[in-house]
């Protein structure tokens, strides 16, 4: 009781103490148990304001100490070896503005339905509202150019393997919502202990209800995890497994733009032979995000790009590759407002921050590739800068990142592999198994739906290329890689997680992960997977809660509006 009289006295001091349990709740810090007292203590402070000023003073201070220890890597890359500094720049006004656009304004739509609902007496019912407000929000920072959803309250369990599983069902929103509905129900709880109420019936059943559901999770494992396993080939159907072999380069991504190519090319054919030379032979050699700082399928560079068409046609294994790829429209008037001039002639071109497809005996105008859609905000991309095009300039790094044009394909890429079979009768003959797969860039991998569509149009395995060395160890190396969990586990697929200087890892169906690298090595890992062709609940229907959610925001407020328009006119 005596804490709780001195936090209400030293409101901004709770919020600080609210920021560091959020902060420390999410990877790699693995505290995630202090997300539902945060959670608890938000409302708390939330509820105790009284007026929008200090809802804006206080959560502002609770969110801005939360993203300071989540994000703050952002602004400290610019610390590590050849960064730009405008990184600092970037990382500085993400923590500035950030916490406001997506943390205050939410918690002033809150505080209005919470007021709303205490003059009409009717404040219980607020903890029955606050799940859908939180994740409705949650759900629209994953729309349109201008977000940044890598702070959801589902990210802090990635840990907690066993209790996760059921977002096959619900999606990462469902997980934001029961750790949404504890934290309601602590905020109750704290809110009887603080009130001295001596009903301990009451009390009993408070704490009852709060055990249940945060054993619901487990039950759900119990009902349907055993009896479905998905080893269990009559329910899930399973391809035969697939052999990848993933190349981690470790180059410096600050110090490799403008280097020598011809160098960076053949270290690069050199790792892939070596990645073939391995028993067993692998089916696929993935190597990661922008790993040719070069235009690797543009004429200028043919002589760099049959270095390695050769090393794929020797090895007769096909090579996925993140490069940048420039494209000139065959037609001006199909180009984009934001695109690019060649040269006098007013050709227009754009840069794609892509993956490839380098196939035996494939020319490479034919490869397979996918056009990164999900761009970094002030890194690789201004937002809408196709409507406001004088915003295209603003931003120049001294590394091949801005300006990237955002990819519109929905490319499922596949490989046919060939696989030997028993006919149990005289001989063994071969056979061609197709395989398809995704490859989700960096960022695109922290969008569910996005990732969802893909095993939706057929994808068996998701790939995910990224080069998180602009990181160095900082947290962002980390969160990124544990973030990869939820994919796996919502589609119920694997994952082979390629990183230029690492964290490289297979992640199973159940969020496992296996052959983890290390930070800052060079090395090469293998191993066999499989090619799953059901589709879970959450990837035939995506975000049905987060939708939900969100529309049901506007719905209350449009509700709240009326009652307090109607209040007031029989007041007059």
């Amino acid at each position: 009781m005596n804490l709780i009289n001195f936090f209400k006295s030293r409101p901004y001091l709770l919020c600080i103490l609210t920021g560091i349990l959020f902060g420390i709740s999410f990877p790699p810090l693995n505290i995630y148990p202090a997300v539902f007292i945060a959670v608890a203590l938000y409302i708390y402070i939330l509820t105790q304001c009284e007026s929008y000023k200090q809802v804006i003073r206080r959560t502002y201070i609770l969110f801005f100490v939360f993203e300071l220890i989540a994000v703050s890597w952002i602004m400290l890359s610019a610390f590590n070896e050849g960064a730009d500094w405008f990184i600092a720049i970037g990382g500085f006004f993400t923590l500035i503005i950030h916490p406001f656009l997506f943390y205050v304004i939410p918690s002033i739509v809150l505080f209005f339905f919470y007021r709303t609902l205490k003059k009409y007496n009717h404040q219980t019912l607020f903890i029955f509202i606050f799940p859908f407000v939180w994740v409705g929000f949650e759900y629209f920072q994953t729309l349109g150019q201008i977000n940044f959803p890598w702070l959801f309250l589902a990210y802090t369990q990635t840990y907690n393997l066993s209790k996760i599983q059921f977002i096959e069902v619900t999606g990462m929103f469902g997980l934001s919502f029961w750790i949404c509905i504890i934290g309601c129900l602590l905020y109750k709880l704290l809110f009887f202990i603080y009130s001295g109420r001596k009903n301990t019936a009451k009390l009993i059943i408070l704490i009852s209800f709060i055990v249940v559901i945060y054993l619901l999770p487990d039950c759900f494992n119990f009902l349907f995890i055993n009896r479905t396993s998905l080893s269990n080939v009559e329910q899930n159907p399973i391809k035969e497994e697939i052999q990848v072999s993933i190349i981690q380069p470790n180059v410096n991504p600050w110090k490799k733009w403008g280097s020598q190519i011809n160098q960076i090319t053949e270290d690069y054919a050199n790792q892939i032979r070596e990645a073939a030379s391995q028993e067993p032979k692998p089916d696929l050699i993935i190597l990661p995000e922008t790993a040719f700082p070069y235009y690797l399928r543009y004429d200028y560079y043919d002589s760099h790009y049959k270095i390695i068409q050769n090393v794929v046609d020797s090895i007769d294994i096909p090579v996925l590759t993140g490069t940048p790829d420039l494209f000139v429209y065959p037609d001006v008037n199909s180009a984009p407002p934001d695109a690019r001039t060649l040269n006098s002639k007013g050709e227009k071109y754009d840069v794609f921050n892509s993956a490839v497809l380098i196939e035996p005996g494939m020319h490479k105008d034919s490869l397979m590739v996918h056009n990164k859609a999900k761009l970094v905000i002030a890194s690789e991309r201004m937002p809408y800068q196709e409507k406001l095009t004088f915003l295209q300039d603003m931003i120049k790094w001294s590394v091949g990142l801005s300006s990237f044009q955002m990819g519109q394909d929905t490319t499922v890429f596949s490989i046919i592999v060939p696989r030997e079979a028993d006919t149990g009768i005289i001989r063994t003959f071969e056979m061609d198994t197709v395989y398809n797969f995704n490859a989700a860039i960096c960022y695109e991998s922290v969008y569910p739906e996005f990732v969802a569509d893909y095993v939706r149009k057929g994808s068996e395995f998701i790939v995910i290329i990224t080069n998180d060395g602009w990181w160095g160890k900082l947290f962002g190396v980390y969160q990124h890689n544990q973030y990869a969990v939820l994919r796996a586990v919502e589609n119920r697929r694997w994952i082979a997680r390629c990183a230029n200087t690492g964290i490289s890892d297979f992640i199973s169906p159940y969020g496992d992960m296996f052959d983890a690298t290390e930070v800052n090595v060079k090395t090469i890992i293998s191993k066999k997977i499989e090619a799953r062709d059901f589709q879970t609940i959450y990837t035939m229907y995506g975000d049905i809660l987060g939708r939900f959610s969100m529309y049901s925001i506007v719905v209350l407020f449009l509700f709240f509006m009326f009652l307090r328009f109607r209040h007031k006119n029989s007041q007059n």
